[in-house]
């Protein structure tokens, strides 16, 4: 069974793999599915099946889900849905915000209790697992961290990894040396995203 983990980057900009999740469908599924039904009620249900539809399986015929979705979120002011919704989508956070997310994932079922109607305990547990977690990173050691969703994919660890033309192999880098957009920083001001910066702008401006 996949599993989901914890990142952590350093101070030279290099990433770690610190904690990992039994059963990677208990997170950002999860979420997904909950912020689906809360920000696109008109799209949840399937006419022929007769039930609920998943964000996942939706999402792989209907490439405009994402962008809908996407638009919703950003625009609310429920910070604690924003929080997961970034999370789930692999962006970097600064530890130093830590306290801030990990009361929104923690407060993110409680909030939305009108869509985990039948969620099991252990659904609540993944929740607060991963949330204490982030509070137990080291923000001198570990200015960032990274929730990577899924062992499927490589799509996090490839940032830490370059191909060396010379000696014909990948070798482990810092997300520094990368000279493409791979991902997002997430700016968080007052307990409220504020911006997003690419890791190409990020570097160039530091």
């Amino acid at each position: 069974m996949s599993y989901s983990t914890l990142w952590v980057i350093d101070n030279d900009f290099k990433g770690y793999e610190i904690n990992e999740y039994h059963n990677s469908w208990l997170f950002a599924p999860t979420s997904w599915d909950i912020l689906y039904e809360k920000y696109l009620p008109n799209e949840i249900f399937d006419p022929i099946l007769g039930g609920k539809k998943h964000y996942i399986s939706s999402s792989m015929f209907d490439k405009g889900l994402f962008n809908r979705l996407n638009n919703k979120i950003n625009n609310t002011s429920i910070q604690e849905d924003r929080i997961i919704w970034e999370l789930t989508n692999q962006q970097i956070f600064f530890t130093k915000d830590k306290i801030f997310i990990s009361n929104c994932i923690k407060e993110f079922l409680n909030i939305n209790s009108k869509y985990t109607k039948g969620y099991g305990d252990h659904i609540f547990q993944r929740f607060n697992e991963m949330a204490d977690d982030i509070i137990n990173i080291d923000e001198n050691e570990y200015p960032y961290f990274i929730s990577k969703n899924t062992s499927v994919d490589d799509i996090v660890d490839g940032w830490f990894r370059k191909y060396n033309e010379e000696k014909d192999e990948t070798e482990k880098c810092s997300l520094k040396e990368r000279e493409k957009m791979l991902t997002e920083f997430v700016i968080i001001k007052e307990n409220t995203i504020d911006k997003f910066i690419n890791n190409i702008d990020y570097f160039n401006g530091i």
